[in-house]
């Protein structure tokens, strides 16, 4: 039976994505523009070399730049463990250091801190009532310049109300020693679930990621030295990037 042709698409996929693993199209630089392109491969239409950037795309080899065009992505990135279990704490290890460990600089940013209420799910995680006020700071931490994970934490109204988690985008001291001076030391990750998920429209937006790609997704909730839960911790990250580690754990 003789075998299917391979589509035009997929031959200029394929030599497209040579020619960046072999460093011709070195990363951070744009494809040479889609005129030359159709010109090298004999294109009549776009048609072709737009659903051969879908490929490459989803690879994660390129990246849409309005002013430029397709820009080369590193094809074998730093890969960041995020040690979710902080040996001197309850949440996750600091960002800047666990970049540091991977040899990248690192920066977390808030984006946001905003009031609210808590629709059901996050009222169950938090064991409040639905509908009651919460307070969420969005996050967007960056390996080098690249965005790589989308933090949202979410706290009960009642256990920041007064201090800077509630107001202020930076908190002098840190998250947990402003809560631990406010009568609700971190003392357990007492739930913490980790899976695989398409991204949304807002996700593939600001982790600039291709459309139809994976995210992992993790919730945290940590309580207080009562039991009492005073944090969700929602991360988002992308999976080329950000690995989900546990060390270290008492057994």
């Amino acid at each position: 039976m003789a075998e299917k042709p391979v589509p035009l698409y997929q031959q200029v996929a394929d030599d497209l994505r040579e020619k960046i693993l072999n460093g011709s199209y070195p990363t951070g630089q744009p494809l040479p523009h889609s005129r030359d392109l159709m010109r090298t491969y004999g294109l009549g239409s776009d048609n072709v070399l737009r659903e051969a950037y879908k490929i490459l795309k989803a690879e994660g080899l390129i990246r849409r730049n309005a002013a430029v065009g397709m820009i080369v992505q590193n094809p074998n990135p730093t890969v960041v463990d995020l040690i979710l279990h902080n040996p001197t704490g309850h949440g996750p290890l600091p960002w800047p250091e666990c970049c540091k460990l991977a040899g990248l600089d690192g920066r977390m940013v808030t984006d946001a801190v905003t009031p609210g209420h808590a629709d059901h799910e996050v009222a169950a995680l938090l064991d409040i009532e639905p509908d009651a006020e919460i307070v969420t700071r969005a996050r967007t931490a960056f390996a080098g310049d690249a965005p790589v994970r989308l933090d949202e934490a979410i706290y009960p109204r009642q256990v920041v109300e007064g201090t800077p988690i509630a107001a202020e985008r930076k908190v002098p001291g840190g998250i947990y020693a402003t809560l631990a001076h406010a009568g609700h030391a971190p003392a357990a990750v007492t739930r913490r679930t980790v899976r695989a998920r398409l991204a949304t429209a807002d996700e593939t937006s600001r982790l600039k990621l291709a459309k139809g790609s994976w995210v992992l997704a993790a919730d945290e909730v940590i309580a207080d030295e009562r039991g009492r839960a005073i944090e969700l911790l929602r991360i988002v990250a992308n999976p080329a990037r950000v690995q989900f580690v546990d060390q270290a754990l008492s057994l």
